[in-house]
């Protein structure tokens, strides 16, 4: 009996080739990696943004809730929209949207905590739908590891995902608190009043840094991630045919 390409067993060698040139795989790992140091510094800038900066707490709170908000809000409809759009399209459009919302509260200097909470709800809407997304990208990006090598790399090409993402994690552990010792912040167990210019700092990373990073994944998204809607149902074509040799 001739096993199925989902039985077919690869070599390491041959494995390690065939993600090396899977674009599709190394693109998604640089976008989400990028998306996790944007979400892990700002949500330690924030702190400080709200506490420094806007001087409320309340604020602040608001913002958390916001954020859990916009997930609820497009849970709903990431899938109908991934299904119509495609998943690469409205992602690297909703980043870029993202990142837009984020370079104009930067060239703004809001000063209303609450505006400001108005503005980040948009951006987060368009950062959470890629978030939701990303992991549904991956098994597309099987799909074409599949097609690279001929045989199915579930547990593989999963396996390399989460251990990028996990070094992003690392990465991005002590990069809040590195960027607020460049920019002078001054940490004291007792209250500090911080110099006027470090609190616009403050401002300038919280909403700066997210601005270019979530530029950043939607240009990784848009000119290297190959696997739009065209493509993918091109690579489940592929894999058909695959299956019907076995």
């Amino acid at each position: 009996v001739k096993s199925s390409p989902n039985q077919t067993r690869v070599s390491l060698g041959r494995s390690i080739a065939g993600m090396a040139h899977n674009r599709a795989l190394l693109a998604i790992i640089a976008a989400a990696i990028v998306l996790l140091l944007s979400m892990l510094m700002a949500g330690t800038m924030n702190v400080y943004l709200f506490m420094d900066y806007f001087k409320s707490k309340e604020a602040m709170s608001v913002a958390g809730l916001l954020q859990t908000a916009c997930t609820l809000v497009l849970a709903p409809f990431s899938a109908v929209i991934a299904k119509k759009v495609g998943k690469k399209e409205a992602s690297g459009v909703a980043v870029l949207f993202a990142s837009l919302v984020y370079f104009l509260l930067f060239f703004l200097r809001i000063r209303n905590p609450w505006v400001f909470c108005v503005f980040v709800f948009f951006g987060n809407l368009g950062s959470g739908l890629f978030n939701l997304m990303v992991w549904a990208f991956i098994t597309d990006v099987i799909d074409n590891q599949e097609v690279i090598t001929g045989a199915r790399e579930d547990g593989t090409v999963y396996a390399v995902y989460s251990f990028a993402r996990k070094i992003g994690q690392a990465l991005a552990g002590g990069l809040g608190g590195y960027m607020l010792s460049l920019i002078g912040y001054i940490s004291s167990t007792e209250h500090v009043v911080q110099a006027p210019e470090v609190i616009e700092r403050i401002y300038s990373v919280a909403t700066l840094a997210p601005a270019i990073c979530y530029f950043l994944v939607a240009m990784i998204l848009i000119l290297w991630y190959p696997l739009n809607k065209r493509r993918i149902a091109e690579n489940a074509e592929k894999i058909k045919a695959l299956r019907a040799k076995a």
